[in-house]
């Protein structure tokens, strides 16, 4: 009879691990609330409207306006004339000359002669086309560069912090750029007449090494009107420059 209520008691009492369950109390779910994490992508609206982009005003001039120019033709005739002046010399001082240097019929002066006649023609073109200006063009400021009436105006009452970009031709016919300042300039007649404009270059040569070119001091213009805009834009530069 014992044995028999033990097993009565082993079959229906025993509680097995796997089925128990743990159930949260009702009074800790309600403290519990989900979190919903907020983007910040969300928050903003997706058409948001964007400001325009102002477009850059188009002006009627560039800021380097050319106001000055010598003539095709005439520009490659000097540039021209200078190589050949420059052949010429190579030609009579290392052909020429020491063939007549060395002959024995012939008195040493004419080798000195031929010398002379191949060293003068390079110098001479040299020193009378050296101020020769091929181009002359002027910086604007950003006002005068959108109507004409403008640009009339600023040309004709030039500031003395104007600048002008002067291109002239170097010993072999290279452009060469200056930037003078319009106060700087002043009329002269040097050269033989063929410079008319100078400026002052001892601070600036007195800063440049001695192996290097010395700035360009002397300007030729020698067109009486430009054939650029009419030439009055050149025109009112040329009478501020003259009023010194």
């Amino acid at each position: 009879m014992i044995f028999l209520q033990r097993a009565v008691w082993r079959t229906a009492s025993p509680i097995s691990w796997s089925s128990q369950v743990y159930r949260r109390p009702p009074y800790i779910k309600s403290l519990v609330r989900p979190v919903r994490c907020s983007s910040t992508r969300g928050s903003t609206p997706k058409n948001t409207p964007t400001s325009p982009k102002i477009a850059p005003k188009k002006t009627s001039y560039p800021e380097r306006l050319l106001v000055y120019h010598a003539g095709t033709g005439r520009t490659v005739f000097l540039g021209c004339l200078k190589v050949t002046t420059i052949f010429i010399f190579s030609f009579f001082t290392l052909v020429v000359a020491p063939s007549h240097f060395y002959a024995e019929a012939e008195p040493p002066w004419v080798a000195i002669g031929v010398l002379l006649s191949g060293i003068i023609p390079m110098v001479f073109v040299a020193y009378i086309t050296g101020p020769f200006v091929t181009y002359i063009h002027l910086r604007l400021p950003a006002y005068a560069r959108h109507s004409r009436e403008m640009l009339m105006r600023y040309t004709k009452s030039l500031p003395n912090d104007a600048s002008l970009d002067i291109t002239t031709m170097n010993f072999i016919g290279k452009p060469r750029v200056t930037r003078v300042k319009v106060a700087g300039l002043y009329p002269v007649r040097e050269r033989f007449g063929m410079a008319n404009y100078a400026r002052d270059t001892d601070l600036i040569n007195s800063t440049i090494p001695w192996y290097f070119p010395k700035a360009v001091r002397q300007f030729g213009v020698h067109s009486n009107a430009s054939k650029i805009m009419g030439g009055d834009v050149w025109n009112n530069i040329a009478n501020r420059i003259s009023k010194k």
